[in-house]
């Protein structure tokens, strides 16, 4: 099945959603109530693994009991890990790339005029390009990232982000 026809209807549509705010914020509040509870994937979904080649950390949404991954719980743990402080050995991983650096010292200043949050976040990381655009699969790069010895999620998925 080619992989666009697996996202479940809302996912498919290209649904863009900004990460720097809570998806019941940044996102209508009828479109939320409709969307929330809709399956991530149209087969029933109890594990997805999201990586993206704009930031490190991969992110594993796990359904609650007697239930499926929905959208709202794939945009709900987007928000909630992108809001986690950065360490300071994932600094140590961009520190030495000054226009990477930059980038993330920007979208620094820009969100710290608003939240007064000082510490660098893992929202910063994205730099200009926080708006989550879509899942996409990508098997090499997938095999690429893969930590050796670990779990392989059978659904894997790269999340996209571009421009607000």
């Amino acid at each position: 099945m080619p992989e666009q026809s697996r996202l479940g209807v809302t996912l498919e549509s290209g649904m863009r959603y900004d990460v720097r705010k809570p998806p019941q914020e940044w996102i209508a509040q009828l479109t939320w109530l409709q969307i929330k509870d809709t399956p991530a994937l149209k087969t029933p979904t109890f594990k997805i693994l999201i990586i993206s080649k704009a930031f490190p950390w991969p992110i594993v949404i796990t359904a609650p009991a007697r239930n499926v991954v929905t959208c709202g719980a794939i945009f709900k743990e987007l928000y909630k890990r992108l809001q986690k402080h950065v360490t300071a050995a994932e600094w140590a991983l961009v520190a030495v790339d000054i226009g990477r650096k930059k980038a993330i010292e920007d979208a620094a200043k820009l969100r710290q005029g608003k939240d007064k949050d000082r510490r660098l976040k893992r929202i910063d990381w994205l730099g200009d390009t926080p708006v989550f655009e879509g899942l996409v699969q990508d098997e090499v790069f997938r095999k690429q990232i893969h930590l050796p010895k670990e779990e392989v999620v059978a659904e894997t998925w790269v999340a996209r982000f571009g421009r607000a």
